[in-house]
């Protein structure tokens, strides 16, 4: 008597399960149709090999806009004499629990992410069997456990690496009092104040560092806890061992706390501002503004004196009305002697005071392609809207300045005045006798007068990058070739922005969409122009020669 063969009805029994999938909503069918019809690979046994995944790091840290690898390698045993073309798939479990969330599903060359992952995750690739997870612009909320999973036929095997985040952990309480946020209202107020609520993880690494505070918060998990250091009466009692104390998990709707908020780096900077006299709420509000910025957040706050080493003994204002200062040196009559963010509290909105603004903008010179000097007010306007960007304030020229640009071109600004930033006093550019500074050529008329101009972003929602090409393009290849990688060519403020707030360092010039070649450079190096850091730009080549080229893709 013969028995049937069991692969075809295998086979069969796949198939059936993948037509009921759409009714399912389930998204990446032709990945599965790929495995089961494609050249003869589509082999759902494996006839005594066996398949293994691994992971080199189960477990990285990394920072707010930084970029990370989670490490996934496959392998067979025995050896295969050829390649198998494969499923990979990325997921991704997020701290705060849930069901897993597809990150990027990969055959071959067919890539697709997904959601807030959109274009900022890839595969690596560098050898056979390398299926790590490169991710750019890492964000607060990426925190959690993410999965590889290779499939091969039936046969499915996964690793797992815990992406944690580095940054600063910092109790918040809100102005209305203590143990007055659910875990909803938790969760918004960190969001409210550039941050996320902080993992047990996170809280017991700050506990570590020193994190000493009586008060229980929510965590990321749901559960209310508080770390001690020195152990006391009202904090768990004297006989109790430092640690972190906990509540448990807690009644997400009905239950009340103070809350334990996550921050990380910053793209932008938190400085006090230097002002005549002290400052209400609303004027401290509008004299960030006027100094083209706005007025700092709390997570804000403690990122810069974690990370940028922020230490300033004024008191000021901050956006949620609470009034505190960085101390990352202590000394007398600047509080306790030990580093740390102070809090006087919420005080009455009509005191004075000083305050911290936050300013996250780039300002940058521009020339167009028929040369200098060639723009009335009115065409300035336009060309910076054309690069993704808006006419400097004088406010932003003059922090700019302060923070090292030196450009001897005048420029049209916002309020209709033409000025140029100077930090190196020199012939052409006012003469050896004056003082760094920003020079002036006060309010010109905006339709017969003609200058370059000054244009500022903000930070972006997507990503540039500089296109891999097996060949160098010129401009209108550069354009298709953006277009076909499912992005554009990208602008010029959009590399500005690229290479001062996501760090963007690449010493290869490449097209940009209003027909100049320029390149990013954050760690200056030799062959890459100034040992300074900067966007280098060769101004406009004929569009005919052949170069690399500069995508952004704006899907977040």
């Amino acid at each position: 008597m013969m028995v049937a063969h069991p692969l075809p009805l295998l086979a069969i029994l796949l198939q059936l399960l993948l037509s009921c999938l759409p009714a399912l909503g389930y998204s990446n069918r032709f990945f599965y149709q790929d495995i089961l019809n494609g050249n003869g690979n589509g082999e759902i046994h494996f006839n005594g090999v066996k398949l293994h995944v691994d992971s080199s790091q189960p477990s990285m840290f990394a920072l707010r806009g930084s970029n990370a690898t989670l490490s996934c390698r496959y392998w067979y045993e025995p050896e295969l004499s050829s390649p198998r073309r494969v499923r990979v798939k990325w997921s991704w479990l997020p701290v705060m629990g849930g069901h897993e969330t597809d990150v990027l599903v990969a055959i071959g060359p067919r890539i697709h992410s997904f959601g807030d992952f959109r274009d900022r995750v890839y595969l690596r690739q560098d050898s056979p069997g390398d299926a790590s997870l490169v991710m750019t612009e890492l964000q607060l909320n990426d925190t959690g456990r993410y999965r590889c999973e290779v499939i091969d036929g039936l046969e499915d095997k996964s690793a797992t690496v815990d992406l944690e985040l580095r940054g600063v952990v910092f109790p918040y309480q809100p102005p209305h009092g203590r143990y007055n946020l659910t875990y909803h209202d938790a969760q918004q107020v960190c969001q409210e104040q550039d941050s996320t609520l902080a993992t047990f993880e996170q809280l017991f690494q700050a506990w570590e560092d020193g994190l000493d505070w009586c008060n229980a918060g929510w965590l990321a998990d749901g559960t209310v806890q508080y770390p001690i250091t020195k152990p006391r009466s009202p904090c768990g009692g004297l006989g109790l061992a430092p640690g972190v104390r906990s509540y448990g998990r807690r009644h997400r709707h009905l239950h009340r706390y103070d809350v334990f908020c996550f921050s990380s780096s910053l793209r932008g900077k938190v400085y006090y501002l230097q002002h005549p006299q002290k400052l209400n709420l609303t004027e401290a509000q509008q004299a960030c503004l006027n100094d083209g910025a706005q007025i700092a957040k709390v997570g804000q706050l403690y990122a810069a004196w974690k990370f940028m080493g922020l230490d300033r003994c004024d008191a000021g204002w901050l956006a949620d009305g609470s009034l505190r200062y960085p101390i990352t040196n202590p000394r007398r009559n600047c509080g306790p002697m030990e580093p740390g963010v102070r809090s006087f509290g919420f005080a009455p909105p009509h005191h004075k005071h000083g305050v911290y603004c936050y300013s996250a903008v780039v300002v940058f010179p521009y020339q167009p392609p028929h040369g200098r000097y060639n723009l009335t007010y009115h065409d300035a306007q336009q060309v910076c809207q054309e690069q993704d960007s808006t006419l400097a304030t004088f406010e932003q020229l003059f922090q700019a300045w302060k923070e090292g640009l030196n450009w001897c071109n005048a420029g049209w600004l916002a309020d209709g005045t033409v000025q140029y930033p100077i930090t190196k006093p020199r012939r052409p550019c006012g003469g050896l006798g004056l003082a760094p500074g920003v020079r002036s050529y006060g309010s010109r008329h905006r339709h017969l007068h003609r200058y370059d101009v000054f244009c500022s972003s903000s930070p972006l929602r997507g990503k540039v990058y500089y296109l891999q090409h097996p060949q160098k393009l010129n401009l209108t290849e550069a354009q298709q070739a953006c277009f076909s990688n499912g992005a554009q060519i990208a602008k010029v403020g959009q590399l500005y922005v690229a290479w001062r707030f996501m760090g963007l360092n690449r010493c290869d010039a490449g097209w940009l969409a209003d027909g100049s070649l320029r390149y990013p450079v954050t760690n200056p190096s030799r062959n890459c122009g100034p040992l300074e850091p900067g966007v280098r730009s060769f101004g406009f080549p004929p569009p005919y020669q052949k170069h690399g080229v500069y995508c952004y893709s704006a899907a977040g």
